[in-house]
């Protein structure tokens, strides 16, 4: 079984999970500059264990570490692929003290030199996994730093193979339940057209976005996001043809007012999840997208695939716009990652 960035065995993760952290942190201190790695294990036994551990080590300059403190700003994200759900959230306990606002950078004595630190991370209990059968990837997100994927398998060590549960489970993942759109297609500034200044479309599978560097809070403007995807399509996710097909009825009844104006229903429908990082103190802002496809999906691979495109105003996304800060914007769907995606948000001086 091949090893991670911190070269753990499976069973490490349990039982020495900091076996390595002297190997690897000291050549990464050595050499001075900031360096973010996370690990897992491949193989996770539900039944033998009750904790999904993974751990981070990190190496980075004093001044980094302070400005970026980890239980105040390290996010983790699993992916649960199966369902192409998403959960973030701090990746370790925050502080039990108010987290003072920074101090201005003018006013912050200078550090210089090299830190370390190591964490163990419970995905079980950060990202309340169910504890069943599956596959989550996972991975980690320091403002605008982010590590590969790690994939674990939930499984069970028992060969017992309960023949009704099998069958419950393979009905509903192909029994149709297509959900309405997110956000609802009548939002201002919510557009599923390609226009000129959209990210170009991936040649495989994957997500493009792009967005302004700087957005003027309360100007006419919009913080327009752009997005092309080509991406998996869960089967129970496909919208069947026939006027009363069921599992469609949230996605019609919503599409209602776009069938009276010609506008075709979608094909499919496909769920983004944008992942917020800031410099503010809080944990990770999360918004679930459910995007459209039109166009005829690929039937060619193991899962079918669509593509589609979309713009929205970042500003109808709650909590974005409340605030001046810097945003890193991060992508998720199935396996697929995009960002980070700087945008900051300002105000225009006052004047007399």
């Amino acid at each position: 079984m091949s090893t991670g960035p911190l070269n753990l065995n499976d069973a490490d993760f349990w039982s020495d999970p900091r076996r390595t952290r002297g190997e690897i942190e000291s050549p990464l201190l050595d050499a001075g500059r900031d360096v973010l790695l996370f690990d897992a294990p491949v193989v996770v036994p539900i039944d033998v264990q009750a904790t999904a551990p993974a751990q981070a080590l990190r190496v980075a300059r004093l001044s980094t570490l302070r400005d970026w403190p980890f239980r105040e700003h390290a996010i983790v994200v699993g992916v649960d692929l199966a369902n192409n759900m998403v959960q973030a959230a701090l990746a370790v306990e925050p502080p039990d003290r108010p987290v003072p606002p920074p101090e201005p950078a003018s006013d912050r004595p200078a550090q210089v030199g090299m830190g370390s630190e190591t964490f163990t991370i419970d995905l079980r209990q950060r990202l309340e996994l169910p504890w069943e059968p599956g596959r989550v990837q996972a991975r980690l997100i320091v403002g605008d730093q982010f590590t590969p994927a790690r994939t674990l398998e939930l499984k069970t060590t028992s060969k017992h193979v309960d023949p009704e549960v099998e069958r419950f489970r393979a009905e509903q993942r192909l029994k149709t339940c297509v959900p309405a759109l997110m956000p609802a297609p009548d939002v201002a500034g919510l557009s599923y057209a390609r226009d000129e200044r959209m990210p170009p479309l991936p040649e495989g599978v994957g997500l493009a976005l792009s967005a302004p560097r700087l957005c003027v809070m309360g100007a006419d403007t919009p913080c327009t996001l752009r997005g092309s995807f080509r991406l998996p399509v869960l089967k129970r996710h496909i919208v069947p043809a026939g006027a009363t097909a069921s599992g469609t009825e949230a996605l019609r009844t919503q599409w209602a007012a776009e069938s009276a104006r010609g506008r075709r229903l979608p094909t499919a429908v496909v769920p983004i999840t944008l992942v917020g990082a800031n410099a503010s103190y809080g944990g990770p802002a999360v918004w679930r997208l459910v995007l459209p496809v039109f166009e005829a999906l690929d039937f060619k691979g193991p899962q079918p695939v669509g593509i589609g495109t979309f713009s929205l105003d970042l500003r109808t996304l709650s909590g974005f716009a409340d605030e001046e800060q810097s945003w890193y914007l991060y992508g998720f769907s199935d396996e697929a990652f995009s960002g980070p995606l700087p945008v900051g948000l300002t105000r225009r001086p006052r004047t007399p």
